[in-house]
């Protein structure tokens, strides 16, 4: 029998994480009828609606709504591909991948929702798909937005191919989103946005992957199910490892290839999200954003192999660890375990030992969960091999006794006989009609990679028990922290923010919630929960808050169980007073004379290269130069890094610091090639905080926006790099092009220069009404860093203009009528601020169209 590598996918969604916003919003009874004559009775509010806006709200009919078609999937192809990528060891895939350039600018159909929010849609077809799931590589929502994905023909929200809905509580800082999958070959992307927000936000569809294999699909006769071998975990043979079998789940990797892996336990016992799988998996670097992981994909009954649903996913992660020795990855899921998932931490062991026995937990050929035995011992030996020991570097199950592995299974753990990792499934021979062996990579070779995040407390702990959150008298919900933002003295957005805890027990729960930090209330901060019973809690900022200076602020809440001690836990808080602001804007009209490496030039991109993906652009995003690499064309083959680096920026007065640009990029998929952004405090040391996880095929100028607060606040000498390279010797793309880097954040408070006496700050513009251009004149007291600023009569940003030290004087700067998106604002009263040092000075302007 042929060897095979064993795999499996899956994906996690945070939901409907905007309710704080909704509290003071009464959701009206509704009455849905179906069918183009469809009379609303009453209609909810848009963000408490938990399906698709269209069953609630009078919205134009989904024929109407602008469309794409991928596809279709020649299943005959991609079936003899797999053939030849199992023989190459690669991840088995369950979708094809189609490369688009998809923005709300450029696709679908905008509409007017109601009098706040807006409602924009896409219909994406993929004739003869399975499942569609797709991915933004540039994701970011305002509070308030929501975006909703969902099959064409859905009936609602309880509708088993699912809803997918995402919020602001999305946004990430590798400002990626990929979709766990929806099944069927037609489905809507709707986007609601609140009217005021409406520019600003980033959403970029760059994959569409259609599935052509069985993942999860509710189909009949479906040729490649699980073997009938195989045991669902809901059978009385996984009675005793419950705990262990809600640790497991079916994970995705880019939308396409699916493996095994498992949520594991570390010694401070925090649940923190940390996600071990195999390294054959293909997760690194370059795509962990696109993880998707499905919990409690299982069959309802004992024998059925199927009727499981995919409903609930987490989506995204930060790789941390991998080696092919012992063919291991770890990655932290980008958010914490929702507690209503029941998600346990499995329990470890780190020991040479062999298990005397041996459970595998996994799910074979991407199907519902099984659970497989090994009643006799194990050996150590190399990989494939049965010698003893071997190398050492893996764990050899003779044949199983009950159950099997398929593909699929690749990455699941297996557990000794004490309930504790050993390892996880790098490959084997096993399946339903043989009694062949399988090999685990030992978790012993994996731990000195492994350790500082599986024991951060440092104890030398050899063993370590499994943690189930939700089996605790005591579990608080959500699992993620409050934060809150607004300008200096408030309001702060959202007003409250709610935790729940639940009393698991069979008696009364005495509890306190404390802030370590002033600047919160909490109601109530003591009490008592009944048994079986629940009770929320509200955390909401007070007159501390609203007195604080700009800046960011972190703090911490404490829930303590008075009762027994069991579920302790904290949440962190975090406030952010005060607007960002843009403090350093590199436009690429003058060269700003960075570092660069050979074939990294400033200059005008000539349209060139595309022999794969899309050739550069002619001209800049604004203006005509760019910073990019090889401008005549595309990058080369075998290309070692090459770099392009800033000069030091000064961010040592600066909070919550941001990267924006422009960015036009084609480079193939990680397999092969890479495109990659760093940043260092210091010139020497540098954090990627993005590289290609996908092949990129920019046919448009993309704006992307980056948190790089953790590597660059406070700092005096900030150094961003972007990276052409390594690339291999097959498939060569145009690369890099940037333009208009800027850097955005929060300025501390600093005493202004002195003002001669009698001498004011004064600004004014001509001509006044205006269309479409017009000049604003201001006049400084002093030298010193200015800033002009343009917002609407509601107090919302609508353009920066000048962020930057300028001597004492007069000066003029035009304004065009345009946003920070570039997009021209409607008519109606504007406001320029100038402020320079400590004076400030407003002058109202009228826009006629």
């Amino acid at each position: 029998m042929s060897l095979f590598y064993h795999w499996r996918g899956a994906g996690f969604s945070s939901g409907l994480a905007v309710l704080a916003l909704v509290l003071s919003i009464s959701v009206l009874s509704i009455s849905v009828l179906t069918g183009p004559a469809r009379v609303l009775a009453a209609v909810s509010h848009p963000l408490a609606v938990s399906g698709p806006v269209a069953h609630e709200f009078s919205v134009q009919p989904l024929a109407a709504v602008r469309s794409v078609v991928a596809g279709p999937v020649d299943v005959a192809s991609a079936r003899a591909e797999d053939q030849e990528r199992e023989e190459m060891g690669l991840a088995p895939r369950f979708a094809l991948t189609e490369p688009v350039n998809i923005t709300p600018d450029t696709d679908g159909t905008w509409e007017v929702l109601d009098s706040r929010f807006d409602l924009w849609r896409l219909r994406i077809t993929s004739p003869g798909a399975l499942s569609i799931n797709l991915g933004f590589t540039d994701y970011r929502l305002p509070v308030g937005a929501r975006l909703a994905i969902y099959a064409a023909d859905a009936v609602g929200p309880a509708d088993p191919r699912g809803v997918r809905i995402f919020t602001d509580r999305d946004n990430e800082a590798h400002g990626e989103l990929w979709t766990p999958v929806v099944l069927g070959d037609d489905i809507v992307v709707e986007l609601v946005m609140p009217r005021e927000s409406r520019h600003d936000y980033d959403l970029s569809l760059t994959a569409i992957n259609m599935g052509y294999r069985f993942f999860g699909e509710n189909l009949e006769d479906v040729a490649d199910k699980a073997g009938t071998c195989n045991i669902d975990v809901v059978c009385p043979e996984g009675d005793q490892w419950r705990r262990e079998i809600a640790s497991v789940g079916v994970l995705s990797t880019g939308g396409g290839t699916f493996c095994t892996g498992v949520m594991m336990n570390n010694t401070a016992m925090d649940a923190r999200p940390l996600f071990l799988t195999a390294n054959h998996c293909g997760i690194d670097l370059g795509n962990a954003a696109s993880l998707v992981v499905y919990w409690n994909f299982e069959s309802p009954t004992c024998g059925q192999q199927g009727g499981g649903t995919l409903d609930q996913f987490m989506t995204g992660s930060t790789f941390l660890a991998a080696s092919s020795t012992s063919d291991f990855t770890l990655v932290e899921m980008d958010d914490p375990v929702d507690p209503a998932h029941e998600v346990s931490f499995a329990g470890w062991n780190n020991s040479s030992a062999s298990p005397t026995s041996a459970v595998a937990i996994h799910h074979p050929n991407t199907d519902e969960k099984s659970i497989s035995f090994e009643y006799d011992p194990t050996t150590t030996t190399s990989y494939l091999q049965t010698a003893v020991p071997g190398d050492g570097t893996h764990i050899r199950v003779a044949d199983w006794d009950l159950g099997t592995t398929e593909p699929g299974s690749s990455g699941s753990p297996l557990f000794d006989q004490n309930h504790h990792v050993v390892g996880q499934l790098h490959g084997g021979y096993a399946a339903c009609d043989n009694d062949l062996p399988d090999w685990y990579g030992r978790l012993s070779v994996s731990w000195p990679a492994v350790s500082q995040f599986l024991d951060p407390v440092g104890t030398g702990a050899v063993t370590l028990d499994t943690y189930a959150p939700f089996a605790l008298a005591m579990v608080v919900s959500p699992g993620d922290g409050a934060a809150f933002a607004g300008d200096s003295g408030g309001p702060f957005t959202p007003s409250t923010f709610e935790y729940v805890i639940a009393n698991n027990s069979d008696v009364s729960l005495a509890f306190d919630v404390t802030a370590d930090v002033a600047w919160v209330d909490v109601t109530p901060g003591i009490g008592l929960v009944p048994e079986s019973g629940s009770l929320p809690i509200t955390v909401a900022t007070n007159s501390t808050a609203v007195d604080l200076p700009q800046g960011q602020y972190e703090g911490s809440l404490t829930f303590t169980n008075l009762t027994t001690g069991e579920g302790n836990t904290t949440r962190p808080l975090i406030l952010t007073v005060g607007l960002p602001e843009l403090v350093y804007s590199f436009d690429m009209d003058t060269d700003p004379g960075w570092s660069a490496d050979s074939d990294w030039a400033f200059g005008q991109p000539q349209g060139a290269g595309g022999s794969k993906g899309n050739p550069d652009p002619a001209a800049g995003f604004t203006g005509v130069n760019v910073y990019g690499y090889n401008l005549a064309g595309d990058y080369s083959a075998n290309l070692p890094e090459k770099h392009l680096v800033t000069a030091a920026i000064d961010c040592s007065n600066m909070q919550a610091v941001t990267l924006k640009f422009m960015r036009w990029l084609n480079v193939e998929q990680p397999s092969f090639d890479h495109a990659s952004l760093a940043v260092s405090s210091d010139g020497a040391s540098y954090s990627t905080i993005w590289s290609n996880g996908v092949q990129i095929t920019d046919a448009a100028w993309v704006p992307v926006e980056f948190d790089i607060s953790a590597l660059a606040d406070g700092q005096a000498t900030v150094f961003l790099r972007w990276t052409m390279g390594t690339t291999n010797s097959n498939w060569q793309y145009s690369g890099w092009n940037i333009d208009d880097v800027e850097i955005w954040g929060l300025v501390d408070d600093v005493a202004g220069a002195e003002i001669p006496s009698g001498y004011r700050l004064s600004v004014g513009n001509h001509p006044n009404p205006f269309n479409p251009l017009t000049t604003i004149s201001f006049d400084l007291p002093a030298d010193g860093r200015t800033t002009v600023t343009v917002y609407d009569v509601k107090g919302r940003l609508v353009r920066s203009l000048i962020a930057g030290s300028l001597p004492a004087g007069p000066h003029s700067v035009p304004w065009d009528g345009l946003d920070d998106a570039g997009l021209s604002v409607g008519s109606g009263v504007y406001l320029v601020s100038v402020i320079n040092g400590g004076a400030t000075a407003e002058h109202k302007m009228v826009l006629l169209k």
